[in-house]
């Protein structure tokens, strides 16, 4: 999934909301590592150089008071590609959204992470009814889906607020 670079990719959105690092050795043997969300750079184009490979994917252990969604939007129920899949994990501190990592796919030309709305969010009181209002708002500004045999743009949009708001409504219940 990851070197693919899908843009609908199921397992890159689920490990980019852990903000995931990878693990790339050269046919050389050095190693280095890279978040994930640093390593697509634009449509099937990688962070990987000529005789690289991925080798290893690792992300901290969730702890304390966390939450982690993953919802995806297809045509059919079972092996199908995503008009729209999203992820979210978030760790809270009482009220306050202490950390928190949001993805999403078939949306840009990669598989994408949402960091203006990651940092908008960051330290807020979740227990703000407009909170996730504003953000949502955050969150559509940030892609520009195109249309295609998945959808519109303008459902593929409505699909992303709508599992924005699912993902928190699904881990505080």
């Amino acid at each position: 999934n990851f070197v693919n670079a899908s843009p609908i990719g199921d397992l890159s959105i689920f490990f980019l909301a852990l903000n995931s690092v990878l693990k790339i050795r050269s046919s050389y043997g050095k190693e280095r590592e890279i978040f994930l969300k640093d390593f697509f750079k634009g449509y099937k184009t990688l962070d990987l150089q000529e005789g690289e490979i991925v080798i290893g994917l690792s992300f901290r252990k969730p702890i304390g008071q966390y939450f982690f969604n993953f919802e995806k939007v297809s045509k059919r129920t079972y092996l199908d590609i995503a008009s729209v899949n999203s992820a979210v994990y978030y760790r809270m501190n009482g009220d306050l959204i202490e950390e928190i990592h949001i993805s999403g796919g078939g949306l840009a030309p990669v598989p994408k992470y949402f960091q203006k709305t990651c940092d908008f969010l960051k330290n807020k009181d979740l227990s703000d009814e407009n909170l996730l209002k504003e953000a949502s708002e955050i969150l559509l500004s940030e892609v520009s889906p195109i249309s295609d045999i998945r959808g519109s743009k303008e459902y593929k949009s409505l699909l992303l607020k709508q599992l924005f708001f699912v993902h928190f409504e699904e881990t505080t219940v």
